[in-house]
């Protein structure tokens, strides 16, 4: 589960965008998904899944093609980390 978590990761890039590693030194805009309540994640990844409530091109690309098991394997290796 955790390894799988971490090579969707770098398949999809979330760490670019929400600064996950804490690498990146710079300012980003983009919601800190890190020890955020996984009810939440989960509710939210399932508002950019259903286009109709958030209309987001980057994000609703880019969790597409993921089912309810890969994403909770990256909401389990986040917030492991």
């Amino acid at each position: 589960m955790f390894l799988k978590g971490k090579n969707l990761i770098k398949i999809h890039n979330c760490f670019f965008c929400h600064n996950i590693f804490k690498f990146l030194k710079i300012k980003n805009f983009y919601p800190k998904i890190k020890n955020q309540h996984i009810d939440y994640l989960l509710w939210s990844f399932n508002q950019y899944k259903n286009i109709i409530f958030r209309n987001n091109f980057l994000m609703n690309s880019q969790i597409n093609n993921l089912s309810i098991f890969d994403i909770k394997n990256i909401l389990f290796f986040i917030n492991k980390i």
